[in-house]
């Protein structure tokens, strides 16, 4: 980030708002140790585990890291279905795979929502980073749309081609899509880091070996976390993506996504289909997007009929089908391993930075 007049280092505001498990603790250590990040504050939110297991782990990661930054409890189920518990397959029972240390959830503040949207008041320029279901994200967009419009929002969610919970849908997705919905309709600046980026950042049982011998406590909590989930997920027979590390990375370096405007749709319903994101790069698909297939019908049996213009039918059509997000379809992952690795290596170093 660049440096204000003085040699002043000028710090980016970012709220996450996350549920906590194993990638989850990784992007957190990265954040909370850059000098460049202000952490305003952080919300828990069902996902991969229940809402008391991803607050107790935030708490669980802030201790160990020595932050003091604040943190708000959120939404414990999505706006319309039951909570999936698809998260421990890859994130144990308690979301960090048996290292949960215990805490008293009830000295924690309620209300995710309204701790958004005051962040956003008092921080201009706020990035919003998502790690979860965005059920909190939306609740803020519909209790205070006026707050949250044009702030940047950064979510870790959906996929251009096959899914990562089903073959059709990304987990974020698949766990709130009417989550995702809201946030898409609304006023935000929206970046979605999708699937088809984020598993291209991997790493194996080396990285978690480094944590432990170089990274003092809280390097040997956050090694102990990733071979879990590297057992869960390689059953140590290869390298793993972290996800949420990913996203962090892009938020505060965007120079290392590939980046293009899209209309976006979520299917909200059916078994094998609920949470996959319908993506629209060009006119086309902007079109049928607004259209549907019956549109796509009726335009289809103009076709050849004296006068009709096709083109100019397909800009009409694609008008009101607006993009409405900025997709990550790919990262250089090579550069975000140096900058993940360059960050936690300080573990054993100094205190981590908090608020």
């Amino acid at each position: 980030m660049c440096d204000q007049p003085g040699g002043a280092l000028r710090r980016v505001p970012v709220f996450v708002d996350t549920d906590t498990g194993c990638d989850d603790a990784i992007a957190l250590a990265w954040l909370l140790r850059r000098p460049e990040v202000q952490i305003i504050g952080l919300s828990s939110v069902f996902g991969n585990s229940s809402l008391r297991n991803t607050t107790a782990n935030l708490l669980t990661v802030l201790e160990a890291l020595d932050s003091d930054a604040p943190v708000t409890a959120g939404a414990s189920g999505p706006l319309v279905f039951l909570r999936t518990g698809a998260g421990a397959l890859v994130h144990g029972p308690d979301g960090l795979w048996g290292n949960q240390q215990a805490h008293n959830l009830d000295s924690v503040q309620w209300g995710a929502p309204g701790a958004i949207a005051a962040a956003a008041r008092a921080h201009p320029g706020l990035t919003i980073l998502a790690l979860g279901p965005l059920t909190n994200i939306a609740r803020a967009v519909q209790a205070y749309p006026e707050d949250l419009a044009g702030v940047r929002l950064v979510a870790l969610a959906g996929a251009l081609g096959v899914g990562n919970v089903t073959p059709a849908a990304e987990f974020n997705a698949f766990a709130d899509p009417h989550a995702l919905a809201v946030v898409l309709a609304s006023q935000m600046r929206v970046e979605l880091v999708t699937r088809d980026a984020f598993q291209d950042l991997r790493l194996d049982r080396r990285f978690s070996r480094r944590l432990e011998h170089e990274c003092g406590p809280a390097g040997q909590l956050l090694a102990r976390v990733f071979d879990g989930y590297v057992q869960a997920v390689t059953h140590y027979r290869g390298t793993v993506s972290v996800p949420d590390a990913a996203a962090a990375i892009y938020a505060m370096h965007p120079e290392l996504g590939t980046t293009m405007p899209a209309t976006v749709r979520v299917v909200t319903d059916g078994e094998l289909t609920r949470g996959q994101t319908i993506v629209a790069t060009t006119v086309r698909h902007q079109a049928a997007l607004a259209l549907g297939a019956s549109g796509v019908e009726q335009l289809a049996a103009y076709v050849g009929v004296p006068g009709f213009d096709y083109e100019l039918a397909l800009r009409e059509a694609c008008a009101r089908a607006p993009h409405n997000a900025t997709i990550v379809t790919a990262i250089d992952a090579a550069a975000m391993a140096d900058l993940l690795e360059e960050g936690l290596m300080s573990l054993g170093c100094a205190r981590a930075i908090g608020a």
